[in-house]
Protein backbone atom coordinates (compact mmCIF):
# COMPACT_ATOMS: atom_id res chain seq x y z
CA UNK A 1 0.00 0.00 0.00
CA UNK A 2 0.89 3.44 -1.00
CA UNK A 3 1.89 5.89 1.60
CA UNK A 4 -0.42 8.53 0.22
CA UNK A 5 -2.75 5.77 0.46
CA UNK A 6 -2.08 5.54 4.33
CA UNK A 7 -2.80 9.52 4.73
CA UNK A 8 1.01 10.55 5.18
CA UNK A 9 0.62 13.16 1.83
CA UNK A 10 1.18 17.17 3.58
CA UNK A 11 -1.49 18.83 4.78
CA UNK A 12 -2.74 21.80 3.94
CA UNK A 13 -0.43 24.06 6.28
CA UNK A 14 2.95 21.66 6.01
CA UNK A 15 2.38 21.84 2.49
CA UNK A 16 2.03 26.07 2.31
CA UNK A 17 5.38 25.97 4.81
CA UNK A 18 6.99 23.63 2.32
CA UNK A 19 5.87 25.98 -0.41
CA UNK A 20 7.73 29.22 1.20
CA UNK A 21 10.65 27.34 1.94
CA UNK A 22 10.51 26.23 -2.13
CA UNK A 23 10.20 30.21 -2.72
CA UNK A 24 13.47 30.98 -0.63
CA UNK A 25 15.75 28.21 -2.18
CA UNK A 26 13.87 29.17 -5.53
CA UNK A 27 14.52 32.74 -5.11
CA UNK A 28 18.05 32.33 -4.10
CA UNK A 29 18.45 30.11 -6.84
CA UNK A 30 17.36 32.72 -9.27
CA UNK A 31 19.98 34.80 -8.06
CA UNK A 32 23.09 32.78 -8.33
CA UNK A 33 21.47 32.47 -12.43
CA UNK A 34 20.51 36.35 -12.71
CA UNK A 35 17.22 35.55 -13.51
CA UNK A 36 14.36 37.09 -12.19
CA UNK A 37 12.72 35.59 -8.83
CA UNK A 38 9.79 34.48 -10.32
CA UNK A 39 11.10 32.01 -12.23
CA UNK A 40 13.09 30.86 -9.49
CA UNK A 41 9.24 30.55 -7.34
CA UNK A 42 7.70 28.66 -10.16
CA UNK A 43 10.54 26.40 -10.59
CA UNK A 44 10.44 26.18 -6.97
CA UNK A 45 7.09 25.08 -6.79
CA UNK A 46 7.70 22.74 -10.17
CA UNK A 47 10.48 21.10 -8.13
CA UNK A 48 8.37 20.88 -5.04
CA UNK A 49 5.75 19.14 -6.74
CA UNK A 50 8.37 16.23 -8.78
CA UNK A 51 9.96 15.86 -5.12
CA UNK A 52 6.73 15.40 -3.22
CA UNK A 53 5.05 13.01 -6.06
CA UNK A 54 8.28 10.57 -6.02
CA UNK A 55 8.14 10.32 -2.01
CA UNK A 56 4.66 9.61 -1.80
CA UNK A 57 4.49 7.57 -5.41
CA UNK A 58 1.37 5.29 -5.86
CA UNK A 59 1.81 2.58 -8.40
CA UNK A 60 -2.39 2.18 -8.10
CA UNK A 61 -3.94 4.33 -10.18
CA UNK A 62 -2.28 7.87 -9.64
CA UNK A 63 -3.42 8.38 -6.45
CA UNK A 64 -0.38 10.36 -5.30
CA UNK A 65 -0.87 12.60 -7.89
CA UNK A 66 -4.58 13.40 -6.58
CA UNK A 67 -3.81 13.36 -3.39
CA UNK A 68 -1.48 15.74 -3.55
CA UNK A 69 -3.39 17.95 -5.85
CA UNK A 70 -6.28 17.87 -3.40
CA UNK A 71 -3.64 18.95 -0.11
CA UNK A 72 -3.28 22.29 -2.16
CA UNK A 73 -6.76 22.98 -3.11
CA UNK A 74 -8.00 24.57 0.82
CA UNK A 75 -5.25 26.95 0.24
CA UNK A 76 -7.10 28.76 -2.72
CA UNK A 77 -7.84 31.59 -0.37
CA UNK A 78 -4.18 32.43 -0.40
CA UNK A 79 -3.97 32.65 -4.42
CA UNK A 80 -7.15 34.47 -4.31
CA UNK A 81 -6.17 37.31 -1.70
CA UNK A 82 -2.58 37.72 -3.82
CA UNK A 83 -4.48 37.51 -7.25
CA UNK A 84 -6.61 40.45 -5.52
CA UNK A 85 -3.44 42.42 -4.59
CA UNK A 86 -1.78 42.35 -7.90
CA UNK A 87 -5.05 43.34 -9.78
CA UNK A 88 -5.75 45.96 -7.22
CA UNK A 89 -1.57 47.53 -7.65
CA UNK A 90 -2.31 47.38 -11.98
CA UNK A 91 -5.38 49.39 -11.60
CA UNK A 92 -3.21 51.89 -10.13
CA UNK A 93 -1.99 52.47 -13.69
CA UNK A 94 -5.19 53.83 -14.77
CA UNK A 95 -4.83 57.00 -11.92
CA UNK A 96 -5.69 60.37 -13.95
CA UNK A 97 -2.49 62.24 -14.21
CA UNK A 98 -0.78 59.39 -15.36
CA UNK A 99 -3.45 58.51 -17.91
CA UNK A 100 -3.20 62.56 -19.23
CA UNK A 101 0.44 61.42 -19.98
CA UNK A 102 0.38 58.05 -21.19
CA UNK A 103 -3.38 57.45 -22.00
CA UNK A 104 -3.29 58.47 -25.45
CA UNK A 105 0.02 56.04 -25.96
CA UNK A 106 -1.50 53.39 -24.35
CA UNK A 107 -4.87 53.54 -26.07
CA UNK A 108 -2.79 53.19 -29.55
CA UNK A 109 -0.84 50.84 -28.54
CA UNK A 110 -2.86 48.36 -27.12
CA UNK A 111 -6.00 48.76 -30.24
CA UNK A 112 -2.86 47.56 -32.58
CA UNK A 113 -1.67 45.03 -30.42
CA UNK A 114 -4.60 43.19 -29.39
CA UNK A 115 -6.57 43.63 -33.09
CA UNK A 116 -3.23 41.81 -34.03
CA UNK A 117 -3.33 39.16 -31.27
CA UNK A 118 -6.76 38.19 -32.56
CA UNK A 119 -6.28 38.35 -36.05
CA UNK A 120 -3.20 36.28 -35.88
CA UNK A 121 -3.98 33.48 -33.28
CA UNK A 122 -7.49 33.35 -34.74
CA UNK A 123 -6.37 32.65 -38.31
CA UNK A 124 -3.43 30.46 -37.16
CA UNK A 125 -5.68 28.56 -34.64
CA UNK A 126 -7.68 27.81 -37.47
CA UNK A 127 -5.45 27.22 -39.92
CA UNK A 128 -4.18 24.18 -37.86
CA UNK A 129 -7.36 23.02 -37.09
CA UNK A 130 -8.54 22.46 -40.22
CA UNK A 131 -5.52 20.54 -40.92
CA UNK A 132 -4.93 18.36 -38.04
CA UNK A 133 -8.65 17.81 -36.83
CA UNK A 134 -10.83 18.35 -39.64
CA UNK A 135 -13.41 15.46 -37.89
CA UNK A 136 -15.11 18.11 -35.90
CA UNK A 137 -16.21 20.41 -38.96
CA UNK A 138 -15.18 23.99 -39.52
CA UNK A 139 -17.80 25.40 -37.38
CA UNK A 140 -16.70 23.66 -34.01
CA UNK A 141 -12.95 24.25 -35.21
CA UNK A 142 -13.41 28.14 -35.75
CA UNK A 143 -15.36 27.99 -32.00
CA UNK A 144 -11.94 26.55 -30.71
CA UNK A 145 -9.87 29.47 -32.64
CA UNK A 146 -11.44 32.01 -31.67
CA UNK A 147 -11.70 31.41 -27.81
CA UNK A 148 -8.10 30.83 -28.13
CA UNK A 149 -7.64 34.11 -30.29
CA UNK A 150 -9.68 35.93 -27.35
CA UNK A 151 -7.28 33.75 -24.67
CA UNK A 152 -4.30 35.32 -26.34
CA UNK A 153 -5.15 38.54 -25.66
CA UNK A 154 -4.55 38.84 -21.72
CA UNK A 155 -1.47 38.89 -20.19
CA UNK A 156 -0.72 37.92 -16.64
CA UNK A 157 -0.67 40.72 -14.22
CA UNK A 158 0.90 38.88 -11.49
CA UNK A 159 4.65 38.08 -13.11
CA UNK A 160 4.71 41.30 -14.96
CA UNK A 161 4.35 43.39 -11.54
CA UNK A 162 6.21 41.15 -9.52
CA UNK A 163 9.26 41.62 -12.12
CA UNK A 164 8.95 45.34 -12.41
CA UNK A 165 8.89 45.43 -8.55
CA UNK A 166 11.90 42.95 -8.13
CA UNK A 167 14.21 45.72 -10.18
CA UNK A 168 12.76 48.48 -9.08
CA UNK A 169 11.84 49.59 -12.92
CA UNK A 170 10.82 53.25 -13.22
CA UNK A 171 10.03 55.37 -15.92
CA UNK A 172 7.87 55.79 -19.23
CA UNK A 173 8.15 52.10 -20.89
CA UNK A 174 7.37 50.82 -17.51
CA UNK A 175 4.40 52.56 -17.27
CA UNK A 176 3.28 51.77 -20.34
CA UNK A 177 4.06 47.80 -19.89
CA UNK A 178 1.72 48.36 -16.89
CA UNK A 179 -1.39 49.90 -18.41
CA UNK A 180 -0.78 47.83 -21.37
CA UNK A 181 -1.30 44.83 -18.85
CA UNK A 182 -4.42 46.40 -17.61
CA UNK A 183 -6.04 47.28 -20.35
CA UNK A 184 -5.52 43.15 -22.02
CA UNK A 185 -6.79 42.15 -19.07
CA UNK A 186 -9.90 43.88 -18.89
CA UNK A 187 -10.49 43.62 -22.94
CA UNK A 188 -10.09 39.91 -22.65
CA UNK A 189 -12.11 38.77 -19.40
CA UNK A 190 -14.99 41.19 -20.97
CA UNK A 191 -14.55 40.11 -24.39
CA UNK A 192 -14.16 36.13 -23.58
CA UNK A 193 -17.38 35.62 -21.37
CA UNK A 194 -19.44 37.57 -24.16
CA UNK A 195 -17.78 35.77 -26.95
CA UNK A 196 -18.28 32.65 -25.18
CA UNK A 197 -22.06 33.30 -24.08
CA UNK A 198 -22.99 34.97 -27.44
CA UNK A 199 -22.16 31.70 -29.42
CA UNK A 200 -23.52 29.44 -26.51
CA UNK A 201 -26.96 31.73 -27.32
CA UNK A 202 -26.40 30.94 -30.56
CA UNK A 203 -26.18 27.23 -30.49
CA UNK A 204 -22.65 26.96 -31.27
CA UNK A 205 -21.32 26.15 -27.58
CA UNK A 206 -23.60 23.11 -26.00
CA UNK A 207 -23.29 24.46 -22.43
CA UNK A 208 -24.35 22.65 -19.51
CA UNK A 209 -25.56 23.08 -15.74
CA UNK A 210 -27.37 26.44 -14.33
CA UNK A 211 -24.87 28.55 -16.89
CA UNK A 212 -27.28 27.64 -20.06
CA UNK A 213 -30.80 28.74 -18.48
CA UNK A 214 -29.10 32.21 -17.46
CA UNK A 215 -26.83 33.39 -20.42
CA UNK A 216 -27.45 37.05 -20.38
CA UNK A 217 -27.69 37.52 -16.72
CA UNK A 218 -24.30 35.57 -17.03
CA UNK A 219 -22.68 38.19 -19.58
CA UNK A 220 -24.56 41.34 -17.66
CA UNK A 221 -22.98 40.45 -13.88
CA UNK A 222 -19.70 39.12 -15.47
CA UNK A 223 -19.07 42.71 -17.48
CA UNK A 224 -20.66 45.35 -15.52
CA UNK A 225 -21.68 43.62 -12.92
CA UNK A 226 -18.32 43.70 -12.08
CA UNK A 227 -17.50 47.32 -13.07
CA UNK A 228 -20.08 48.75 -10.31
CA UNK A 229 -19.31 45.92 -7.95
CA UNK A 230 -15.32 47.19 -8.16
CA UNK A 231 -16.30 50.76 -8.62
CA UNK A 232 -18.18 50.71 -5.39
CA UNK A 233 -15.47 48.62 -3.22
CA UNK A 234 -12.95 50.97 -4.30
CA UNK A 235 -14.81 53.78 -3.22
CA UNK A 236 -15.36 51.82 0.46
CA UNK A 237 -11.64 50.86 0.74
CA UNK A 238 -10.94 54.74 -0.07
CA UNK A 239 -13.16 55.73 3.19
CA UNK A 240 -12.19 53.38 5.12
CA UNK A 241 -8.41 53.88 4.41
CA UNK A 242 -9.43 57.72 5.24
CA UNK A 243 -10.65 57.00 8.66
CA UNK A 244 -8.93 54.01 9.90
CA UNK A 245 -5.07 53.47 10.67
CA UNK A 246 -3.60 51.50 8.46
CA UNK A 247 -3.76 48.10 10.51
CA UNK A 248 -7.16 48.15 10.71
CA UNK A 249 -7.60 48.71 6.91
CA UNK A 250 -5.03 45.93 5.97
CA UNK A 251 -8.09 43.67 7.90
CA UNK A 252 -10.47 44.67 6.00
CA UNK A 253 -8.51 45.09 2.43
CA UNK A 254 -7.40 41.42 3.20
CA UNK A 255 -10.91 40.24 4.25
CA UNK A 256 -12.67 41.68 1.08
CA UNK A 257 -10.66 39.71 -1.46
CA UNK A 258 -10.91 36.71 0.51
CA UNK A 259 -14.64 37.00 0.04
CA UNK A 260 -14.67 38.31 -3.36
CA UNK A 261 -12.27 35.33 -4.36
CA UNK A 262 -14.40 32.78 -2.60
CA UNK A 263 -17.68 34.35 -3.69
CA UNK A 264 -16.89 34.64 -6.84
CA UNK A 265 -16.68 30.20 -7.21
CA UNK A 266 -19.84 29.58 -4.80
CA UNK A 267 -21.83 31.35 -6.72
CA UNK A 268 -20.85 30.40 -10.34
CA UNK A 269 -21.28 26.97 -9.04
CA UNK A 270 -24.67 27.51 -6.59
CA UNK A 271 -26.48 29.94 -9.42
CA UNK A 272 -24.45 29.89 -12.63
CA UNK A 273 -24.14 33.12 -12.68
CA UNK A 274 -21.23 35.54 -10.94
CA UNK A 275 -19.21 38.69 -11.11
CA UNK A 276 -15.64 38.36 -12.23
CA UNK A 277 -13.06 38.60 -9.09
CA UNK A 278 -9.77 39.81 -11.35
CA UNK A 279 -11.97 42.58 -13.35
CA UNK A 280 -13.35 43.49 -10.06
CA UNK A 281 -10.43 44.15 -8.33
CA UNK A 282 -8.39 45.66 -11.18
CA UNK A 283 -11.22 48.37 -11.33
CA UNK A 284 -11.65 48.66 -7.40
CA UNK A 285 -7.79 49.66 -7.47
CA UNK A 286 -8.25 52.18 -10.35
CA UNK A 287 -11.02 54.02 -8.55
CA UNK A 288 -9.07 53.48 -5.12
CA UNK A 289 -5.84 55.17 -6.96
CA UNK A 290 -7.89 57.76 -8.35
CA UNK A 291 -10.22 59.15 -5.05
CA UNK A 292 -8.28 58.16 -2.07
CA UNK A 293 -6.28 60.40 0.17
CA UNK A 294 -2.55 59.64 0.36
CA UNK A 295 -2.79 56.24 -1.45
CA UNK A 296 0.77 55.66 -1.50
CA UNK A 297 0.69 54.93 2.14
CA UNK A 298 -2.06 51.80 1.47
CA UNK A 299 0.76 50.65 -1.60
CA UNK A 300 3.62 51.13 -0.08
CA UNK A 301 2.58 48.79 3.33
CA UNK A 302 1.30 46.39 0.90
CA UNK A 303 4.90 45.90 -1.29
CA UNK A 304 6.02 44.46 2.44
CA UNK A 305 3.01 43.32 3.86
CA UNK A 306 2.44 41.29 0.27
CA UNK A 307 5.73 39.62 -0.12
CA UNK A 308 5.07 36.65 1.55
CA UNK A 309 1.80 35.82 0.20
CA UNK A 310 3.44 36.43 -3.46
CA UNK A 311 6.29 34.24 -2.80
CA UNK A 312 3.91 31.72 -2.13
CA UNK A 313 1.36 32.59 -5.01
CA UNK A 314 3.97 31.73 -7.59
CA UNK A 315 5.07 28.30 -5.90
CA UNK A 316 1.60 27.36 -5.66
CA UNK A 317 1.50 28.60 -9.50
CA UNK A 318 4.56 26.65 -10.04
CA UNK A 319 2.85 23.83 -8.05
CA UNK A 320 -0.18 23.11 -10.68
CA UNK A 321 1.53 23.66 -13.75
CA UNK A 322 1.81 20.63 -15.36
CA UNK A 323 5.02 19.94 -17.68
CA UNK A 324 3.08 16.91 -19.04
CA UNK A 325 0.45 19.45 -21.20
CA UNK A 326 3.88 20.43 -22.86
CA UNK A 327 3.45 17.20 -25.17
CA UNK A 328 0.28 17.14 -25.29
CA UNK A 329 0.18 21.00 -27.48
CA UNK A 330 0.56 19.47 -30.68
CA UNK A 331 0.59 21.66 -33.88
CA UNK A 332 -2.04 23.82 -32.42
CA UNK A 333 -0.22 24.67 -29.26
CA UNK A 334 2.69 25.42 -30.91
CA UNK A 335 0.41 27.36 -33.74
CA UNK A 336 -0.38 29.93 -30.81
CA UNK A 337 2.21 30.47 -29.03
CA UNK A 338 4.21 31.23 -32.45
CA UNK A 339 1.26 33.54 -33.29
CA UNK A 340 0.57 34.84 -30.04
CA UNK A 341 4.32 36.52 -29.91
CA UNK A 342 3.70 37.31 -33.17
CA UNK A 343 0.96 39.78 -32.91
CA UNK A 344 1.83 41.08 -29.45
CA UNK A 345 5.50 41.78 -31.31
CA UNK A 346 4.34 42.89 -34.20
CA UNK A 347 1.30 45.03 -32.95
CA UNK A 348 3.20 46.95 -30.30
CA UNK A 349 5.66 47.76 -32.82
CA UNK A 350 2.81 49.35 -34.93
CA UNK A 351 1.16 51.02 -32.05
CA UNK A 352 4.43 53.00 -31.12
CA UNK A 353 5.00 54.09 -34.63
CA UNK A 354 0.98 55.28 -34.18
CA UNK A 355 1.68 56.74 -31.54
CA UNK A 356 4.79 58.75 -32.54
CA UNK A 357 6.42 57.57 -29.64
CA UNK A 358 9.89 58.62 -29.88
CA UNK A 359 11.51 56.02 -27.12
CA UNK A 360 13.15 53.41 -29.31
CA UNK A 361 10.66 51.09 -27.03
CA UNK A 362 8.97 49.67 -30.58
CA UNK A 363 11.18 46.15 -30.17
CA UNK A 364 10.52 45.57 -26.75
CA UNK A 365 6.98 46.21 -25.48
CA UNK A 366 5.41 42.92 -27.73
CA UNK A 367 8.08 40.50 -25.64
CA UNK A 368 7.47 42.24 -22.28
CA UNK A 369 3.78 41.49 -22.64
CA UNK A 370 4.11 37.26 -22.95
CA UNK A 371 3.49 36.80 -19.55
CA UNK A 372 0.21 34.67 -19.12
CA UNK A 373 -1.56 32.30 -16.48
CA UNK A 374 -3.76 33.57 -13.59
CA UNK A 375 -6.57 34.86 -16.08
CA UNK A 376 -6.29 32.06 -18.53
CA UNK A 377 -5.81 29.46 -16.45
CA UNK A 378 -9.49 30.98 -14.91
CA UNK A 379 -10.53 30.63 -18.39
CA UNK A 380 -9.80 27.27 -19.07
CA UNK A 381 -11.42 25.78 -15.99
CA UNK A 382 -14.54 27.84 -17.01
CA UNK A 383 -14.33 26.45 -20.71
CA UNK A 384 -14.41 22.77 -19.47
CA UNK A 385 -16.97 23.17 -16.94
CA UNK A 386 -19.43 24.70 -18.99
CA UNK A 387 -18.76 22.86 -22.33
CA UNK A 388 -20.33 20.01 -23.27
CA UNK A 389 -17.45 18.92 -26.34
CA UNK A 390 -14.54 17.14 -26.73
CA UNK A 391 -12.52 20.64 -27.83
CA UNK A 392 -13.11 21.94 -24.37
CA UNK A 393 -10.82 19.84 -22.83
CA UNK A 394 -8.10 20.70 -25.86
CA UNK A 395 -8.66 24.40 -25.10
CA UNK A 396 -7.40 23.49 -21.81
CA UNK A 397 -4.47 21.49 -22.97
CA UNK A 398 -3.08 24.09 -25.39
CA UNK A 399 -3.79 27.06 -22.73
CA UNK A 400 -2.24 25.21 -19.95
CA UNK A 401 0.66 24.00 -21.90
CA UNK A 402 1.38 27.49 -22.71
CA UNK A 403 1.00 29.16 -19.58
CA UNK A 404 4.27 26.76 -18.89
CA UNK A 405 5.86 28.35 -21.76
CA UNK A 406 4.99 31.85 -21.28
CA UNK A 407 5.32 32.05 -17.54
CA UNK A 408 8.68 30.44 -17.59
CA UNK A 409 10.43 32.78 -20.85
CA UNK A 410 8.04 36.22 -20.14
CA UNK A 411 10.06 37.18 -16.72
CA UNK A 412 13.17 36.86 -18.80
CA UNK A 413 12.29 38.94 -21.76
CA UNK A 414 9.85 41.44 -19.23
CA UNK A 415 13.45 42.02 -17.51
CA UNK A 416 15.17 42.27 -20.55
CA UNK A 417 12.92 44.99 -21.84
CA UNK A 418 13.14 47.20 -18.90
CA UNK A 419 17.11 46.83 -18.84
CA UNK A 420 17.66 47.83 -22.19
CA UNK A 421 15.16 50.80 -21.69
CA UNK A 422 17.43 51.99 -19.11
CA UNK A 423 14.84 52.14 -16.67
CA UNK A 424 16.91 49.93 -13.96
CA UNK A 425 19.34 51.75 -12.02
CA UNK A 426 22.87 49.69 -12.34
CA UNK A 427 23.46 49.66 -8.36
CA UNK A 428 19.95 47.38 -8.63
CA UNK A 429 21.60 44.98 -11.36
CA UNK A 430 24.97 44.67 -9.34
CA UNK A 431 23.15 44.12 -5.80
CA UNK A 432 20.82 41.15 -7.98
CA UNK A 433 24.38 39.72 -9.30
CA UNK A 434 25.41 40.12 -5.60
CA UNK A 435 28.25 41.79 -6.93
CA UNK A 436 27.37 44.79 -4.44
CA UNK A 437 27.03 43.15 -0.57
CA UNK A 438 24.88 45.28 1.80
CA UNK A 439 27.61 46.12 4.62
CA UNK A 440 29.11 43.30 5.96
CA UNK A 441 28.53 39.81 5.08
CA UNK A 442 25.77 38.85 7.87
CA UNK A 443 28.09 35.92 9.36
CA UNK A 444 30.78 38.08 10.23
CA UNK A 445 28.27 40.64 11.79
CA UNK A 446 26.63 38.05 13.82
CA UNK A 447 29.92 36.53 14.95
CA UNK A 448 31.27 40.27 15.89
CA UNK A 449 27.50 40.85 17.90
CA UNK A 450 27.87 37.68 19.70
CA UNK A 451 31.94 38.69 20.79
CA UNK A 452 30.70 42.27 21.92
CA UNK A 453 27.95 40.37 24.21
CA UNK A 454 30.58 38.50 25.80
CA UNK A 455 33.51 41.38 25.94
CA UNK A 456 35.43 39.39 22.76
CA UNK A 457 36.83 42.14 19.98
CA UNK A 458 37.40 40.78 16.45
CA UNK A 459 39.10 42.64 13.77
CA UNK A 460 37.08 44.06 11.20
CA UNK A 461 37.00 45.89 8.08
CA UNK A 462 34.80 48.72 7.25
CA UNK A 463 32.56 48.81 4.16
CA UNK A 464 34.14 51.33 1.93
CA UNK A 465 31.50 53.50 0.00
CA UNK A 466 33.65 55.36 -2.05
CA UNK A 467 33.94 52.54 -4.05
CA UNK A 468 30.37 53.15 -5.52
CA UNK A 469 29.51 56.22 -7.94
CA UNK A 470 27.20 57.84 -9.35
CA UNK A 471 26.70 55.59 -12.25
CA UNK A 472 25.39 52.76 -9.90
CA UNK A 473 22.28 54.40 -8.75
CA UNK A 474 21.51 57.01 -12.02
CA UNK A 475 18.32 56.70 -14.07
CA UNK A 476 18.67 56.64 -17.72
CA UNK A 477 15.34 56.50 -19.48
CA UNK A 478 14.70 60.12 -18.36
CA UNK A 479 13.18 62.85 -20.98
CA UNK A 480 15.50 65.48 -21.37
CA UNK A 481 13.91 69.22 -22.74
CA UNK A 482 15.49 69.93 -26.25
CA UNK A 483 16.91 73.46 -25.99
CA UNK A 484 14.80 74.88 -28.35
CA UNK A 485 11.38 73.57 -27.15
CA UNK A 486 8.02 75.79 -26.89
CA UNK A 487 6.64 77.10 -23.90
CA UNK A 488 3.63 74.91 -24.55
CA UNK A 489 6.52 71.43 -25.00
CA UNK A 490 7.95 72.24 -21.97
CA UNK A 491 4.13 72.25 -19.94
CA UNK A 492 3.77 69.23 -21.91
CA UNK A 493 6.93 67.52 -20.19
CA UNK A 494 6.15 68.80 -17.12
CA UNK A 495 2.71 67.50 -17.04
CA UNK A 496 4.23 63.94 -17.69
CA UNK A 497 7.24 64.27 -15.49
CA UNK A 498 7.06 63.34 -11.63
CA UNK A 499 10.22 65.70 -10.83
CA UNK A 500 9.93 68.90 -10.11
CA UNK A 501 13.41 69.75 -11.80
CA UNK A 502 13.91 69.38 -15.97
CA UNK A 503 17.37 69.19 -17.73
CA UNK A 504 17.99 71.03 -20.95
CA UNK A 505 19.80 69.59 -23.34
CA UNK A 506 20.94 71.28 -26.65
CA UNK A 507 21.15 69.68 -30.22
CA UNK A 508 24.03 67.87 -29.14
CA UNK A 509 22.77 66.41 -26.04
CA UNK A 510 25.20 68.85 -23.97
CA UNK A 511 23.92 70.25 -20.74
CA UNK A 512 22.47 73.39 -20.92
CA UNK A 513 20.43 74.04 -17.88
CA UNK A 514 17.62 73.42 -15.36
CA UNK A 515 14.25 73.91 -15.14
CA UNK A 516 12.81 74.44 -11.86
CA UNK A 517 9.26 74.04 -11.59
CA UNK A 518 8.90 77.58 -10.00
CA UNK A 519 10.15 79.25 -13.23
CA UNK A 520 7.63 77.96 -15.02
CA UNK A 521 4.78 78.81 -12.44
CA UNK A 522 6.43 82.29 -12.64
CA UNK A 523 5.56 82.68 -16.57
CA UNK A 524 2.51 80.72 -16.67
CA UNK A 525 0.21 83.17 -15.77
CA UNK A 526 1.64 85.56 -18.70
CA UNK A 527 0.24 83.97 -21.69
CA UNK A 528 2.35 86.91 -23.98
CA UNK A 529 5.44 86.07 -22.10
CA UNK A 530 5.03 82.08 -22.95
CA UNK A 531 4.34 82.88 -26.58
CA UNK A 532 8.13 84.28 -26.76
CA UNK A 533 10.53 81.84 -24.80
CA UNK A 534 11.68 78.77 -25.31
CA UNK A 535 13.23 76.29 -22.86
CA UNK A 536 16.95 77.52 -22.64
CA UNK A 537 15.35 80.65 -21.56
CA UNK A 538 14.09 79.11 -18.66
CA UNK A 539 16.77 76.81 -17.66
CA UNK A 540 18.71 77.98 -14.79
CA UNK A 541 22.30 78.43 -16.47
CA UNK A 542 23.98 77.96 -12.83
CA UNK A 543 22.68 74.77 -12.12
CA UNK A 544 25.76 72.42 -11.66
CA UNK A 545 25.98 68.43 -13.04
CA UNK A 546 27.85 65.41 -11.64
CA UNK A 547 29.30 63.04 -13.90
CA UNK A 548 29.63 59.08 -13.72
CA UNK A 549 32.34 58.37 -11.72
CA UNK A 550 31.73 61.10 -8.72
CA UNK A 551 31.41 59.15 -5.54
CA UNK A 552 28.62 59.11 -3.49
CA UNK A 553 30.04 60.92 -0.64
CA UNK A 554 30.99 63.92 -3.24
CA UNK A 555 27.42 63.77 -4.55
CA UNK A 556 25.62 64.37 -0.80
CA UNK A 557 27.61 67.76 -0.74
CA UNK A 558 26.44 68.36 -4.50
CA UNK A 559 22.68 67.77 -3.23
CA UNK A 560 23.40 69.62 -0.13
CA UNK A 561 24.51 72.63 -1.57
CA UNK A 562 21.89 72.69 -4.68
CA UNK A 563 18.99 72.07 -2.27
CA UNK A 564 17.29 70.03 -4.79
CA UNK A 565 15.75 66.52 -5.62
CA UNK A 566 17.75 65.65 -8.62
CA UNK A 567 20.68 66.45 -10.70
CA UNK A 568 21.68 65.83 -14.28
CA UNK A 569 24.56 63.34 -14.79
CA UNK A 570 26.76 63.83 -17.30
CA UNK A 571 29.23 61.10 -19.24
CA UNK A 572 32.44 61.78 -17.49
CA UNK A 573 34.48 64.38 -15.22
CA UNK A 574 34.67 67.37 -17.69
CA UNK A 575 32.01 65.67 -20.14
CA UNK A 576 29.36 67.90 -21.60
CA UNK A 577 27.29 65.34 -22.51
CA UNK A 578 24.02 64.70 -20.07
CA UNK A 579 23.33 60.89 -19.74
CA UNK A 580 20.43 60.63 -17.39
CA UNK A 581 19.55 61.81 -13.93
CA UNK A 582 19.63 61.14 -10.03
CA UNK A 583 17.18 61.48 -7.42
CA UNK A 584 18.33 62.33 -4.14
CA UNK A 585 16.34 59.65 -2.32
CA UNK A 586 18.74 57.18 -4.27
CA UNK A 587 21.77 58.25 -3.08
CA UNK A 588 20.13 58.35 0.72
CA UNK A 589 19.26 54.65 -0.02
CA UNK A 590 22.52 53.61 -0.81
CA UNK A 591 24.28 55.38 1.80
CA UNK A 592 21.71 54.02 4.68
CA UNK A 593 23.61 50.69 4.13
CA UNK A 594 24.08 49.19 7.73
CA UNK A 595 27.80 50.07 9.08
CA UNK A 596 29.69 48.30 11.77
CA UNK A 597 29.70 50.10 15.14
CA UNK A 598 33.29 51.71 16.02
Amino acid sequence: MSLCLLGVTPGPGLLFGLMLVSAIVGGYAARLVHVPRVVGFLLGGVALRFLLYTVFDAADGGAAQQALESAAEPLRPIKDLALGLILFTIGGAFERSKLRAAGPRIFKISTLEIGLVLGFVFAGSGLVTMVVQPAYGIAQNLVLALLLATAAVATAPAATLFVLQEYEAKGPITDTVLGLTGMNNIVCIILFHSVFLALASLGAINTTGTLAEHLWPALWFTTVGSVALGIVAGTAISIIHAKLPIAETLLVFFALFILFGAGEKWLWEDRGVSFNFLLTALVMGAVFANVAIDSQKLESTLRIVAAPIFAGFFVMAGYGLHLTDLGHMGWLGGGYVLCRYLGKALGCRLGVRWALWPERADGRLGPALLCQAAVVIGLAAFVERYWQSELASRFATVVLGSVVVFELVGPLLLKRCVVQAGEVKAMTLLRRAGVITEGSPIVRITLQSLGRLFGLRFNRRTADREQMLVEDIMRTNVQFIRASATFDEVLHAVERSTYSHFPVVDDDEAFAGVIHFSDVRDVIYDPTLSELITAVDLADPNSISVPTDMTLTKLLDAFTSQNVGVLPVVERTGGKRIVGIVEQRDLLRALHRPQEAP
